[in-house]
């Protein structure tokens, strides 16, 4: 792996894991989720593993579904721009195909989020 891409897979692993501790004040604890990290050695590969998945959701898909809080999953995430590198076309688009068939506003809250994207975008890019 080059070192820009254990960059942006350390990047990927920050994001998601700074995500827990809301989520956790809302009810929902990843437990699964974070077993899975451990299991696959990172949040990327567990989110490959997620996506490769024939089931069309998972558990944690439908809590935050329930919570309203589709934003904050790893589907999302796949598809934010600054971390397109990590997955492949397939990958984007069925975490695309996820979120849309759930009538979440994938575009419209992608272009929320790239209105403000993190400082390390600007800093490694």
């Amino acid at each position: 792996m080059s070192h820009d891409m254990k960059q942006l897979t350390n990047h990927f692993n920050a994001y998601i894991h700074e995500g827990i501790p809301p989520l956790r004040k809302l009810g929902y604890n990843p437990t699964q989720f974070l077993e899975m990290v451990q299991t696959a050695g990172d949040a990327v590969q567990a989110t490959k593993r997620l996506l490769a998945s024939p089931r069309h959701t998972s558990y944690g898909f439908q809590r935050l579904y329930t919570l309203g809080r589709l934003v904050d999953s790893v589907e999302f995430a796949a598809l934010l721009p600054w971390f397109e590198p990590l997955f492949t076309a397939d990958e984007r688009e069925k975490a695309r195909t996820r979120l849309i068939l759930h009538e979440f506003p994938v575009d419209a809250k992608l272009r929320t989020a790239t209105a403000t994207p993190p400082g390390w975008v600007e800093e490694d890019g």
